[in-house]
C-alpha cells in the first residue's frame, strides 16, 4: 500500500515534472520496468515538494539516479533549504546535466560560499536559461562570484537574485560584466540594498544590453539622484519594456527626471512607480510628458499620495494605456 501511494504521488501534476514527495527517497527499482520506462520517458524535470529536509547528503544520493539517467531539463529545489553544504552536493551534478534549462533554488538558505560552489559550474551549463537565486544570503561576496562566471553562461536569458542582501559593491560586480550576457532578457534585483550608488551602476552600462526587455529594481533605496542617472541612459535602451521602480525613495524630482525622457523610450510599456512618495508635485510633472511616449501602455503610480487633484491630471493620458493610484 506505501508502495502505491508514493507511486500515486509521483503520477499527480503536471505531466512534465517528476515529483519527490517532501524529498524522500522513491524506489523506482521496486516499479515495473515497462512502468518506469513510461513514466520518465513523460518527464524531464525533478521538483520537491516545498519543504525542508534534514540529510542533505541523502537527498542528493537519492537524486543521483534520476539526473545521471534522464536528460533533465528543469530541476526545482526551491524552499528545501540545501545551504552552502546542499549547493556544494548539487554543483557536482550540474556539470552532468548538460541540457538544464531551468533552476529554481529560490529560498535555500544559500550563503556567499554556496553561491561560490554553484558559480564554478554554472559555465558548464551551456543551456541554462534560467536561474532564480531568490530569497537566499550571497551577499556582495557571492554576487562577485557569481558574477565572474556569468559571461560563460552564454544562454543566460532570466535571473532573479532578489531579496539577497546585495549591496552597492555587489550591484558594481554585476553591472560591469551585464555587457557579456548577450542574452540576458529579464534581470531581477529586488529588495536589496544597492541605493543611488548600485543604480547609477546599472545605468552606467544598461546601454550594453541590447537584450534586456525587463529590469526590477524595487526595494532598493534608491532615491532622486539614482533616477536621474536612470534617466540619463533610458533613451539608449531600445530592448527595455518593463522597469520596475516602486518601493523607492525617488520622490518629486525623481519623477520629474524620468518623464523627461521618456518620450525617448520607445519600447517601454511597462513603469511602476509606485510607493516613492512622489505626491501631487511629482504626479504633475509626470503627467505633463507620458502622452509622448506612444508604447506605455501600463503606469503604476500607487501608493504615492496623490490626491484628486493628481489624479485629474492623468484624465488625457488614460485614453492611451491604464494608469493605476
Amino acid at each position: 500500500m506505501a508502495e502505491n501511494l508514493t507511486l500515486a504521488k509521483i503520477l499527480q501534476g503536471d505531466p512534465a515534472d517528476f515529483i519527490i514527495p517532501d524529498g524522500r527517497k522513491v524506489l523506482m527499482n521496486q516499479v515495473s520496468g515497462t512502468l518506469r520506462n513510461a513514466l520518465m520517458s513523460k518527464r524531464q524535470s525533478i521538483r520537491l515538494v516545498a519543504k525542508p529536509v534534514q540529510n542533505i547528503e541523502e537527498l542528493f544520493n537519492n537524486l543521483e539516479f534520476f539526473i545521471n539517467s534522464y536528460n533533465i531539463v528543469h530541476l526545482n529545489l526551491r524552499h528545501v533549504i540545501i545551504g552552502n553544504e546542499g549547493s556544494q552536493l548539487l554543483s557536482e551534478y550540474l556539470s552532468r546535466c548538460p541540457s538544464l534549462v531551468h533552476l529554481n533554488l529560490r529560498n535555500d538558505g544559500i550563503k556567499a560560499e554556496g553561491a561560490g560552489s554553484l558559480a564554478a559550474v554554472l559555465g558548464q551549463c551551456a543551456s541554462l536559461a534560467h536561474l532564480d537565486l531568490s530569497a537566499n544570503r550571497i551577499g556582495d561576496e557571492g554576487a562577485g562570484r557569481l558574477a565572474a562566471v556569468l559571461g560563460q553562461c552564454a544562454s543566460l536569458a532570466h535571473l532573479n537574485l532578489s531579496d539577497n542582501r546585495i549591496g552597492a559593491e555587489g550591484a558594481g560586480r554585476f553591472a560591469a560584466v551585464l555587457g557579456q550576457c548577450p542574452s540576458l532578457a529579464h534581470l531581477d534585483i529586488s529588495y536589496n540594498k544597492i541605493g543611488d550608488e548600485g543604480a547609477g551602476r546599472f545605468a552606467a552600462v544598461l546601454g550594453q544590453c541590447p537584450s534586456l526587455a525587463h529590469l526590477d529594481l524595487s526595494g532598493n533605496r534608491i532615491g532622486d539622484e539614482g533616477a536621474g542617472r536612470f534617466a540619463a541612459v533610458l533613451g539608449q535602451c531600445p530592448s527595455l519594456a518593463h522597469l520596475d521602480l516602486s518601493g523607492n525613495r525617488i520622490g518629486a524630482e525623481g519623477a520629474a527626471s524620468l518623464a523627461a525622457v521618456l518620450p525617448r523610450c520607445a519600447s517601454l510599456a511597462h513603469l511602476d512607480l509606485s510607493d516613492n512618495g512622489i505626491g501631487d508635485e511629482g504626479a504633475k510633472r509626470l503627467a505633463a510628458v507620458p502622452g509622448r511616449c506612444a508604447s506605455l501602455a501600463y503606469l503604476d503610480l500607487g501608493f504615492n499620495g496623490i490626491g484628486d487633484e493628481g489624479e485629474a491630471m492623468f484624465i488625457p493620458l488614460q485614453q492611451q494605456c491604464t494608469v493605476v493610484f
